[in-house]
């Protein structure tokens, strides 16, 4: 999962995919939904709802993000 492979495409990986949550978050809090078509439209990413919610899992166990409610933001 966090071991890269030459196989890999790193644009979906877990770390790289935190970046860019992290990247918006900075920005405005959002919604768990809204912050995944953000992602969607923004990056031109193709990811799965399935890694999304594993990166915002690793996120949150790491303590970089908080949920409230449907809602993400940064821990500061």
């Amino acid at each position: 999962m966090f071991i890269p492979t030459k196989h890999e495409n790193l644009q979906k990986s877990t770390i790289v995919l935190g970046a860019d949550i992290i990247k918006s978050l900075k920005k405005k809090e959002y919604n768990v939904e809204d912050l995944f078509q953000e992602l969607k439209k923004g990056e031109g990413k193709d990811i799965s709802l399935n890694q999304y919610y594993n990166t915002l899992t690793f996120l949150w166990l790491t303590d970089v993000i908080e949920l409230n409610e449907f809602n993400l933001k940064l821990r500061k």
